[in-house]
């Protein structure tokens, strides 16, 4: 919490420097072709994410056009590295408003840029909608930044009951001391503790770490029957299988998104083949519309539609729905950005199924500026690939 607390004042002073010019967001010509700031950290341990989450931008700003485009305009994509950091992703959600611009933002992987983000988009009452943060400082008492993902107080519950499932009762927490790993690990050991397990002390260690021996040494101390992996990137979660291995640790680890990306099976290496991997995720591939979505990418970037919806990261179906979503609220307001018209016309969306999330379960913001609710998969990797636990 500190680490987030500091990231918030070091934002005020970009965002003080950078926010001259006034705070209406652009409400578009009609007819007039719209630009949409997509920031993503293309440098960064989550850059496979990332690629596929541009990859799927790209794709649905195609298919959009192909179609006549939104509310009478069609749309241009612009993207952006944010490099997974604060700072960056205020000064690039600025700079495509003020400089080139953009009248929406979609995008940010983690909580880190998602947070900057909001704070640029609020300000100028520009619309935003988030396809990978989970934080739920992201909504809370936002106007303007939506969210196209879960909110990661839905993960605590869900964790809890793949817990009750599996049988373990004595886990460990090993998490990132980020926005994500250092406010989602304590509701986690409560929903472990409600569910009358015994989680050990949890383990912090630095986001972007290049050694985490210390913390798994840590681990090893508690005699766990598991391990859960709370964090934003991928090269760390491999980086911390890794070192399980090395250090002759032989537990099930239970997890989220990064789990299992290409950077942590990559760091990771043989140590996926030495214990179980269970992961939640907000897709599931045997879902018709994500296997729908898996089509239509594997067409336009190469493999097979199976492989593609098994590994395609969440990011990447939420990016798909997150313009979904766009282009329905666009078509009420017949091309107008401005922010409260746009705002207005999400909420009033019919809910509808997107590619990511569980079968039946439908995107919705009526309730509240989060589109998906205990929508999460179970996963078990095998072959160092992500099969649904019940097939």
């Amino acid at each position: 919490m500190r680490r987030l607390l500091a990231t918030t004042v070091t934002l005020a002073a970009v965002l003080a420097a950078s926010a001259c010019g006034g705070t209406e967001s652009p409400s578009g010509d009609s007819g007039k072709p719209l630009t949409i700031a997509f920031p993503v950290p293309l440098t960064s341990g989550n850059k496979t994410a990332a690629d596929q989450m541009v990859n799927a931008a790209k794709l649905a700003v195609k298919k959009i056009n192909e179609n006549g485009g939104a509310g009478g305009r069609t749309l241009e994509l612009k993207v952006y590295d944010d490099k997974l950091t604060a700072d960056e992703s205020a000064k690039v959600a600025q700079r495509s408003i003020t400089q080139d611009g953009a009248e929406v933002i979609l995008g940010g992987y983690t909580s880190i840029e998602g947070l900057a983000i909001r704070e640029v988009v609020e300000r100028r009452k520009i619309v935003y909608i988030a396809t990978s943060t989970i934080s739920p400082q992201l909504t809370q008492g936002a106007t303007y930044t939506f969210r196209a993902a879960h909110d990661q107080g839905d993960y605590p519950v869900q964790m809890a009951a793949l817990y009750k499932q599996l049988g373990f009762t004595k886990p460990t927490v090993i998490h990132d001391d980020g926005p994500t790993g250092s406010t989602l690990f304590e509701p986690i050991v409560k929903a472990l503790q409600n569910e009358g397990l015994t989680p050990g002390k949890p383990i912090a260690f630095t986001l972007n770490s290049t050694n985490v021996s210390t913390a798994i040494e840590a681990v090893k101390s508690q005699q766990p029957d598991s391990i859960i992996h709370i964090g934003s990137s991928g090269a760390d979660a491999g980086l911390v299988l890794k070192t399980l291995s090395e250090q002759g640790v032989r537990l099930p680890v239970l997890g989220f998104g990064s789990l299992i990306s290409a950077e942590a099976l990559n760091i990771g290496g043989a140590a996926y083949d030495q214990f179980p991997v269970y992961t939640l995720a907000n897709t599931q591939p045997s879902k018709p519309k994500m296997q729908e979505f898996a089509q239509l990418y594997a067409t336009e970037y190469g493999g097979d539609a199976a492989t593609t919806a098994a590994t395609l990261v969440e990011g990447a179906a939420q990016t798909w729905d997150g313009f979904e979503a766009l282009r329905q609220a666009l078509e009420v307001t017949k091309g107008d950005t401005s922010g409260d018209a746009l705002v207005a016309a999400l909420k009033g969306l019919a809910p509808f199924e997107g590619a990511a999330g569980k079968a039946g379960k439908a995107i919705s913001f009526a309730d509240s500026q989060n589109a998906y609710k205990e929508a999460l998969t179970v996963f078990v990797l095998k072959d160092k690939r992500p099969v649904e636990a019940n097939q």
